[in-house]
């Protein structure tokens, strides 16, 4: 009697999974019989996922800006899956801060590079020698980024948040082309509004900057993201997302998700004049509040 031949585990590396959109991917992935590898900053943050699905969630305890404490992670998780490799990354940990380029504090705006930028590409690097190996295994292997549409479409007052997601972009099709020969694909998954804690740390009951020469704008962003947060997507969107990726059922290099998308391809589109786009966009925000002289 021939003894059965095991099937590989599909391990896949998710990070920021305490909340929000790293949360759902997780959830959504396990439940598909996945195996996954969440990053947080603490382990009492993971505690929920250990024991909602022991044995098929195991936690990595890093912050995205500790390349040193990346890297050894990196290290153990490539040993603890062996020859079966990791199928798949999701650089999903993120962060925004709102307020005008100029008056962003300096510490604000490094902070902000270095979790969506350095840090994608610290832990990028830290599991390419795990995705190589899950290529090995099952043919081919995914970098997922988690994105925005800010990585497309600049808008003012929100400018570290989009400097850092176009530079993410950048660095996701730079993987992608240098990667290629490897059958290493990277796709990005740039969404609209999500509803996640990124709009309770953003949206405060007093506006900030409403007090600068960027009062106008700053009134009528905080306006916007009020109401872009009534009709945010839950993270299940993304997560689904995720998985129709990994599942063969999405084949792009890009998906636009929630609300804006439509908006931020025609303002992206070579097609409109830059020009045109400037004064249309601050046309709409620069236009004093109701009730103000």
């Amino acid at each position: 009697m021939s003894t059965p031949t095991l099937k590989p585990t599909r391990n896949i590396v998710v990070t920021g999974v305490s909340s929000g959109i790293g949360k759902a991917i997780c959830k959504t992935l396990i439940e598909k019989g996945f195996h996954v590898f969440g990053s947080v900053r603490k382990p009492e943050h993971a505690q929920d996922l250990i024991e909602a699905f022991p044995g098929m969630f195991e936690p990595m305890i890093f912050d995205v800006c500790n390349r040193e404490a990346i890297a050894a992670e990196g290290k153990r998780v490539t040993a603890m899956v062996g020859s079966d490799g990791i199928e798949a990354l999701v650089n999903n940990a993120g962060l925004a801060v709102f307020g005008p380029i100029e008056l962003l504090d300096d510490a604000s705006f490094d902070h902000i590079m270095n979790v969506n930028v350095t840090g994608t590409r610290s832990v990028t690097n830290a599991f390419l020698p795990a995705l190589r190996l899950g290529r090995d295994t099952f043919g081919k292997a995914r970098i997922i980024n988690v994105s925005s549409l800010s990585g497309i479409f600049n808008t003012p007052m929100n400018g570290g948040y989009c400097i850092s997601k176009h530079a993410m972009e950048s660095l996701g099709e730079i993987y992608r082309r240098e990667l290629l020969p490897e059958n290493i694909d990277v796709v990005s998954i740039r969404s609209g509004p999500i509803a996640t804690e990124i709009w309770r740390k953003n949206i405060e009951e007093t506006i900030p900057f409403s007090d600068t020469d960027y009062k106008n704008m700053a009134v009528k962003s905080h306006k916007i993201m009020q109401y872009a947060k009534k009709s945010a997507l839950p993270p299940s969107v993304i997560a689904e997302t995720v998985l129709d990726i990994l599942e063969g059922r999405k084949k792009r290099v890009s998906y636009h998700c929630g609300q804006g998308r439509n908006i931020a391809r025609i303002f992206a589109s070579s097609l409109m004049p830059r020009r045109l786009a400037d004064r249309l966009i601050v046309n709409a925000l620069n236009k004093p509040p109701k009730g103000t002289s």
